[in-house]
């Protein structure tokens, strides 16, 4: 096998080890043998950011390695949420900053059980739906943030005359639509966009992602989001260009990693900036 199918192999053994018993000791020492292959450590990626070793966290040599044992589905709509675009917006407008994704999920699925993800839902309706308590699942009250804004916000998308002109065949025509409904910036249009087409030219330039780049180094220290988000996006693409790794997955594999090693990422972080 190729060094990227053997990998790939490993990737999906490791994705079964639920299910069945894997011999892992011999996987790691596949990977070890194939890691012989991957630039010395002193090698330049990118100006001034070096490969670094697969073994140390956070370097492009270990985000390498995270992507090729990670193995996703070669499928267009992997990272689709939903099933409907309309679905898709509510849903991400209902996350995004402030919010865990968990809350944002409970939300948009007592909406969807109330049928409320229509053209037709009241302003009102959407409110009470999202004022109301949520129950999670130790039984514990929780109160979703930021009810009235987000009703606004779904009512105002709903109620829109050109939904039926969402051009869904182009993915950065797409994001720029998504940035005309209000309440949605860049980073959530992005969002939007690779869940619902996998695109692979845009970046979802949230909390983790932006931590991870710093930490890495593909991203300087002091940045303003809110002014560059699409520089930092470029920067971003470039760093997974040159790792040779598709920008959809990779967002997503760094994600899930800086999410659950949030404090770590937070120490580190105190001690560059």
């Amino acid at each position: 096998m190729s060094i990227q199918l053997e990998l790939n192999y490993i990737g999906q053994s490791f994705g079964d080890s639920q299910t069945q018993e894997i011999d892992e000791s011999s996987l790691w020492s596949r990977v070890k043998e194939l890691l012989k292959y991957f630039p010395r450590e002193t090698s330049e990626l990118m100006p001034r950011l070096l490969w670094g070793s697969p073994y140390q966290l956070y370097t492009p040599a270990f985000w390498k390695l995270q992507y090729l044992i990670n193995a996703f589905e070669d499928s267009s709509n992997i990272h689709r949420i939903s099933e409907c675009i309309f679905d898709e917006i509510v849903l991400c407008i209902l996350g995004g900053y402030g919010i865990p994704s968990e809350m944002g999920m409970l939300a948009y699925e007592r909406l969807k059980a109330r049928g409320l993800v229509n053209k037709n839902a009241r302003h009102d309706q959407l409110l009470q739906a999202l004022t109301e308590p949520f129950e999670l699942e130790n039984r514990k009250l929780v109160r979703y943030r930021f009810s009235a804004q987000k009703a606004h916000y779904i009512h105002s998308f709903l109620a829109r005359a050109d939904l039926d002109q969402i051009p869904e065949q182009d993915d950065l025509l797409l994001r720029d639509w998504l940035t005309t409904v209000k309440g949605i910036g860049p980073k959530t249009a992005s969002w939007i966009t690779r869940n619902w087409m996998r695109s692979e030219r845009v970046a979802i330039l949230d909390i983790h992602l932006l931590r991870a780049g710093v930490i890495t180094g593909f991203f300087d220290p002091v940045y303003n989001i809110e002014t560059e988000y699409y520089l930092l996006e470029a920067k971003y693409l470039t760093f997974c260009s040159l790792l040779e790794v598709k920008p959809s997955d990779m967002d997503a594999i760094i994600w899930s990693y800086m999410k659950k090693n949030n404090k770590l990422a937070i120490n580190i972080l105190s001690s560059i900036t």
